[in-house]
């Protein structure tokens, strides 16, 4: 496997995560974000950590972009520095694979406009689509772990049982985000002969008993939910 230079960029559980996995696996990585006290923890972990102003490209040059950086995860959890960062590695070095985390298709459409290699949507995320947009193994491995249950995340089903309170509920008045910390993926309609409904496609499905939610999170957020359901 070749070794690589990597920089991610933002501080939050998905890129704390991404740095874990590839830390010893790659030539060099750089964990790099605008928020101090997140930089201090993650040098006292080890981590080569620098609080930077990435909207300066001359600071990106002095990070190593345009020399011998190969790939940038661009994670903040603001689409538009994703965007802006996107944009500023894209006019230093045209070749940089840029790896872009976002939160809604206008702001997808916009990171592919900017020329992010990839754009992860945790919103209709899956193992197959990872495998097919990352086709790099490192890459792919580390957002398969970090997804699904080997890191911080996992990914898993709920059934709706008779007189839970997610019976009869409408997707759209869920909020499970702001409740429970967990990303809302979508629901698999069994009275539709199990298939499965985006919460992106903007269809405000109702829930009955036996309708499956799939969710992404901790695991801890993921068993909250399941006991607040069945109690």
């Amino acid at each position: 496997m070749d070794k690589e230079k990597i920089i991610i960029f933002g501080c939050n559980s998905l890129s704390i995560a991404v740095a874990s996995e590839l830390k010893d696996r790659v030539g060099e990585l750089l964990f790099v974000a605008q928020d101090k006290a997140c930089i201090e923890s993650m040098a006292e972990h080890g981590y080569n950590a620098l609080e930077v102003d990435y909207t300066d490209d001359d600071k990106l040059r002095e990070l190593g972009i345009g020399q011998d950086v190969s790939v940038i995860f661009a994670f903040s959890e603001v689409d538009s520095r994703n965007v802006f960062l996107t944009i500023s590695a894209r006019d230093i070095d045209p070749e940089v694979k840029v790896i872009a985390l976002t939160q809604s298709d206008d702001s997808a459409n916009k990171l592919r406009a900017a020329g992010a290699s990839k754009v992860i949507d945790p919103y209709e995320i899956s193992g197959r689509k990872i495998y097919d947009m990352l086709k790099r193994p490192l890459i792919a491995e580390t957002i398969e772990n970090v997804v699904f249950g080997q890191s911080c995340l996992n990914l898993s089903e709920l059934t709706v049982d008779k007189d839970s309170f997610l019976d009869g509920k409408r997707l759209g008045t869920l909020e499970l985000s702001r409740h429970y910390d967990l990303v809302l993926i979508g629901v698999v309609d069994k009275e539709l002969g199990d298939e499965f409904i985006f919460l992106s496609s903007g269809t405000d499905h109702k829930l009955d008993q036996g309708d499956v939610l799939v969710v992404v999170g901790p695991p801890e957020e993921i068993e909250r939910l399941r006991q607040d359901a069945a109690a």
